[in-house]
Order: structure tokens, then C-alpha cells, then sequence
């Protein structure tokens, strides 16, 4: 008896899976024919949300890009923004500088000014 009862509830949950899978693929592969065809019905469809439209050379994308610092390395770089909002970095010993290390040039007969 037991049995009975759950094919009589899961074959209808394996029914509705099935389905489901189906609809969403068939929808799916539906918009993407549309999309290759130049379908210009479906910028006006209330079906789909069109959030930005891009006209480019056909095999282009659109990549979303999570920008971030980068967090200070060791070992002497310096970070540097380039022209094109990316970051390079360049080895401290390229870069002139004229900042010393006050460690190497205190004179232990002289004290540090302050």
C-alpha cells in the first residue's frame, strides 16, 4: 500500500521536474535563435528585461568586470596607475628616488635629527 502512495506522489514531483527542464530549455534555445535572427520584436517584448543594448562587431562580448585594489606586495613594487585604468607594477630599484634609508646612513657618533 505504501508504495502505491509514493508513485502517486512522486511520479507527478517527476512530472513537474521534467517539465519544468523542458519549458526553460525550450525557452532558452527559443531566445537564442530569436537573438541570431535579429529578432527586433524583442527589444519592444514584455517577456524579456533588456537592461543595455550593444552594437558591436559581430564576436564581441560584454564581460561584467569586479574591479579591485590590488593589496600592497612585498619585495619592492610600486603600483602604478596606467593611462588606460589598469595597474602596473614597476620594480622600486627602476624608479629614481631620493629618499634614503635612515637605518643605513645614522652615524653612530651622531644622533638622527628630529
Amino acid at each position: 500500500m505504501s508504495g502505491i502512495v509514493g508513485w502517486i506522489v512522486g511520479l507527478p514531483i517527476i512530472a513537474a521536474i521534467v517539465w519544468l527542464t523542458y519549458y526553460f530549455w525550450n525557452n532558452d534555445r527559443i531566445l537564442d535563435s530569436r537573438i541570431e535572427n535579429g529578432d527586433m520584436s524583442l527589444l519592444s517584448s514584455t517577456n524579456y528585461k533588456i537592461n543595455e543594448i550593444v552594437k558591436a562587431p559581430a564576436g564581441s562580448r560584454v564581460e561584467n568586470v569586479n574591479h579591485y585594489a590590488i593589496p600592497n606586495i612585498e619585495g619592492g613594487y610600486i603600483r602604478q596607475q596606467l593611462p588606460d585604468g589598469s595597474i602596473a607594477l614597476i620594480p622600486a630599484n627602476s624608479v629614481p628616488s631620493d629618499v634614503r634609508n635612515p637605518v643605513i646612513e645614522t652615524d653612530i657618533d651622531k644622533p638622527p635629527l628630529l
